[in-house]
């Protein structure tokens, strides 16, 4: 609790505003979408882009990022990269497009314990809200969300080296 106390009060009380944006890593370029959510309040839209290109160039160029931009009177901004939804990394551990319409009656894949320590691990290290969270409570949300995506567990063993980390390059 203290870690983010701090985190709030590092932040000035007189921002303009907070927009939570999702782009691709690396890869991002001034789009219309952008603009009604950046030209308002009066940011650069190149600048951003290139601020955010170079601070996302450690991620593959596939990852949709969460970006979190707070807007400050005086036109500067600064911005938070968090991880990629939890979906998206169990959608890329199944390998599956879209899960299923109907939770808890049809069950469409499996993902092992292992894939789900790795997102765990991954969603640990990168998001700032999740730091101070312990791994098996990171475990536990994921297998939460297993059942509303129509996914079951599988406790068999499961090789590591099929175990991809989808947000960093090799």
């Amino acid at each position: 609790m203290n870690l983010i106390k701090k985190k709030l009060q590092t932040l000035p009380k007189d921002y303009r505003a907070k927009i939570m944006l999702r782009l691709y890593a690396g890869v991002a370029k001034p789009s219309p979408k952008m603009g009604q959510s950046l030209g308002p309040l009066g940011i650069n839209m190149m600048q951003f882009c290139k601020e955010f290109n170079a601070a996302s160039q450690a991620f593959r160029p596939d990852v949709p990022l969460r970006v979190q931009v707070i807007a400050f009177p005086d036109r500067t901004f600064k911005f938070l990269i968090k991880p990629p939804e939890t979906t998206w990394f169990l959608r890329k551990a199944t390998g599956t497009d879209k899960f299923t319409n109907f939770p808890g009656y049809i069950w469409y894949d499996t993902i092992s314990l292992q894939q789900v320590y790795e997102i765990a691990k991954v969603k640990q290290e990168m998001d700032p809200h999740l730091k101070h969270v312990s791994l098996p409570a990171i475990c536990r949300m994921i297998i939460g969300q297993l059942a509303s995506l129509g996914c079951n567990l599988s406790t068999q063993y499961f090789k590591p080296e099929t175990v991809v980390r989808p947000e960093i390059k090799s």
